[in-house]
């Protein structure tokens, strides 16, 4: 997709997230600027769907929680009438797949983060000897383990570190978080516009 059809693909998700996770919650959506084209439980089976359209898409996790919203770990009753929130399409890269993601952009995370989930469907493991990492929230303590995935963003590609959950808790979110992200673009947002601006700030 050109930056045109992203930003309308996008616009087309803020309108209709609220009927994707009352409809397909915990699922993956395949969609662009001219609507849903695949809706499934596993990553690579709703892009093959998808990639038969013969047209670009989107990937999108819907989130399993509906009258809340994940803030610094912090839920608060969701009160805003504006259904905007401020995504941009990530291209992930691991060694076994690729998807071009829906992150939400997080200046408040320090890392990136995925879902245990999609961190299977990216083909991650983790060793037998590896020991999990913790992190303390409002709601208790998580553990993650820290991967670098590839990534291209208005393509500009670079690697940058992500915490990929280690149990299904909730954080169903992908965030795109300020470790590298943050060092390699200038990010701006323009909320009444509805609107996010990456600038290239380069090596």
């Amino acid at each position: 997709m050109d930056a045109q059809q992203r930003q309308a693909a996008l616009e087309w998700l803020n309108r209709n997230r609220r009927m994707l996770i009352e409809q397909y919650r915990d699922r993956y959506v395949a969609y662009n600027d001219r609507g849903l084209l695949a809706v499934g439980d596993r990553l690579l089976e709703t892009c093959e769907m998808a990639e038969r359209s013969g047209e670009d898409f989107a990937i999108y996790l819907v989130p399993k929680h509906t009258a809340f919203r994940q803030i610094l770990s912090i839920w608060f009753s969701n009160v805003s009438p504006s259904q905007w929130q401020p995504n941009y399409h990530v291209i992930l890269r691991s060694p076994h797949q690729e998807m071009t993601a829906t992150m939400l952009v997080d200046s408040g995370a320090e890392l990136s983060l995925i879902s245990w989930k999609l961190g299977r469907e990216l083909g991650l493991n983790i060793a037998e000897s590896e020991t999990s990492l913790k992190a303390q929230t409002i709601g208790g303590t998580v553990e993650y383990v820290t991967r670098n995935l590839e990534m291209t963003i208005d393509d500009r590609t670079f690697v940058a570190p992500v915490a990929w959950l280690q149990s299904d808790v909730g954080g169903d979110q992908l965030l795109l978080g300020r470790e590298v992200v943050f060092d390699k673009f200038n990010i701006e947002f323009r909320q009444a516009d509805k609107q996010i601006i990456f600038t290239w700030r380069g090596e």
